[in-house]
């Protein structure tokens, strides 16, 4: 990650920590699997946490990954492991 997309990341949160939404609720059509930010976030499972709106994420920007804690378990790297070397989805029959 970019000392860029850092940067826009918190000053995204400011907006958020004022009120203001910066992630935009629509359906943006086919994505690629790989996201576009080339980020992946660990955030806690709680359903009130908006991390796409914390951060100012759009849809297909990062891979986020929940637990509970958010914290950085086995796991969870397993997840960042499969989710940066899947380059196409597998649907079973």
């Amino acid at each position: 990650m970019t000392k860029l997309h850092t940067d826009q990341f918190l000053g995204n949160n400011e907006k958020f920590a004022r009120g203001t939404a910066v992630h935009q609720s629509v359906h943006p059509g086919k994505q690629p699997i790989q996201p576009s930010k080339r980020v992946a976030v660990v955030a806690c499972m709680d359903a009130r946490l908006d991390v796409e709106d914390l951060l100012g994420l759009q849809t297909g920007d990062a891979h986020i990954i929940r637990n509970a804690g958010g914290v950085v378990t086995d796991d969870a790297i397993r997840c960042l492991i499969i989710s940066t070397t899947c380059s196409t989805p597998t649907r079973s029959s």
